[in-house]
This record gives C-alpha cells, sequence and structure tokens, in this order.
C-alpha cells in the first residue's frame, strides 16, 4: 500500500507539472487604466527571469482630478457662455515609469487557462500642470462688455465677471512638470490557455508624492502626496 501510494503521489505531481504552462520570457501590452482621481493609458513590458519570478516596467499618463471639481453653471448659458469650474487653476496630468518585480502565485495551467501573480514597483513621478483658462466680461461702457481671456484670480473675478471656460488647448505652452516619485503594488489576473496572449486584470494600490504641493483648485490647500487605488486592463503579446 505504501508502495502504491508513492507512486501515485509521483504520478500525480509529474501530471500536474506536464500541464503547467510556463510564461514567456518577453512581452508588451497596453490598456486603459482608472485610479482614484482620474483615468488614462497604461504600458506594460514584463520580463520572466524563471517560470515564477520576473521583472516588469510600467509606462502611465492618467488625468488628476479632485472629486471637488464640479461643474458651475455659466451666468452667461444664454448668451453661449460655457459652464465651467469655479476656482480651478491647472488641469493636472500624471506621467509615472515604474521598475518593479513580479511573482507567480498561481500558474497557469491547460485545466485553469488563468495566471495569476503579485507585483510591486517604484518610479519616477511627474504632475503635469496646464493653466486652466476661463474667458472674463470686461465692461467698457454701461451695456457692453468685450472677452478677455485669462485663468482664475480670486482677487478679481468673481461668478457674475466668469462667462465660461475658454478652448482647452490653451497653456501648453506654459505646461510644467512637479517632480517626485510612486511607489505601487497589485495582483495581475492573466486569463486565457495561449501565453503568447496577454489579456490581464491589474488591481491595487499607489502612493505618490512629489516635491511640492499640487493646487489645482483656489478652494483647497495643495497636496504632496497621496494614497489610491487603481485597475487597469492589458491586451498584448508575449514571445520567448
Amino acid at each position: 500500500m505504501w508502495n502504491c501510494w508513492r507512486l501515485c503521489s509521483l504520478g500525480a505531481l509529474l501530471w500536474g507539472q506536464s500541464f503547467v504552462q510556463e510564461p514567456l520570457t518577453h512581452g508588451i501590452a497596453v490598456g486603459p487604466l482608472l485610479h482614484s482621481y482620474g483615468w488614462g493609458i497604461s504600458l506594460l513590458v514584463p520580463k520572466w527571469h524563471t517560470p515564477r519570478r520576473g521583472t516588469l516596467w510600467l509606462g502611465e499618463l492618467t488625468s488628476y482630478r479632485l472629486r471637488s471639481e464640479a461643474r458651475t453653471r455659466s451666468a452667461y448659458r444664454d448668451q453661449g457662455g460655457k459652464d465651467y469650474v469655479f476656482g480651478k487653476l491647472y488641469y493636472a496630468y500624471l506621467l509615472e515609469i515604474i521598475w518593479g518585480y513580479q511573482y507567480i502565485l498561481m500558474p497557469r495551467t491547460a485545466i485553469t487557462h488563468a495566471q495569476l501573480s503579485l507585483f510591486g514597483g517604484i518610479g519616477p513621478a511627474f504632475t503635469l500642470l496646464k493653466p486652466y483658462y476661463i474667458e472674463i466680461a470686461i465692461p467698457i461702457s454701461a451695456n457692453q462688455a468685450v472677452i478677455q481671456v485669462d485663468t482664475y484670480d480670486p482677487t478679481r473675478h468673481s461668478y457674475y465677471d466668469i462667462v465660461g471656460e475658454a478652448d482647452f488647448y490653451l497653456g501648453f505652452d506654459q505646461l510644467r512638470a512637479v517632480p517626485g516619485a510612486v511607489i505601487q503594488a497589485g495582483i495581475l489576473l492573466d486569463i486565457g490557455k495561449n501565453p503568447s496572449l496577454i489579456r490581464a486584470l491589474a488591481l491595487g494600490g499607489r502612493w505618490q508624492f512629489f516635491s511640492s504641493p499640487i493646487k489645482t483648485l483656489h478652494q483647497y490647500p495643495g497636496r504632496r502626496d497621496w494614497l489610491s487605488g487603481f485597475m487597469a486592463f492589458y491586451i498584448g503579446n508575449g514571445w520567448k
């Protein structure tokens, strides 16, 4: 009986190993990314060094928007004024490059067709700030005014001075970057029986911190760091 148990156990082990599908050495995938303060796009470049362990690169460009950024109805809407965000100073975008490690918790097999791995990494982050422009009504007589494009100034602009949001493309020549860093960790579920086709869902959290506070709304103090959750879906290919 003991010999039979050993033979059965060895057979089960060999049978299970024969059905494990190791990840391909290289890969590249891209997809949408959602986080607690916005959305954008993410690039994933994994590299597996052993059947269980590997490294990865992540490149992400996403928007950053406070939950308090509610749009205000223009006082001049009947005259063509556009709704706008009262007190908004900047559009903010997050650019991050992350290098990290990954470890397979559950390998893909011929039965499960799914690979579950942990990953974590760190890298530089930049907040790209673009001025938010609004249209201002400047009176030139008792019943006439001219439209001037400017950024919001609480000492000069009230609700009844603002006609509405100006053209989004204004201000790119004044784009500036605030440097910082990001730490990110999560799980990656790659579904599919073919290792050469990446179809993966990533879930996790990240902590971002910057050299100076990021202030996008006049009414709220700037923040130097924040913690957020994220979700991304990747489509791509793997190869040896």
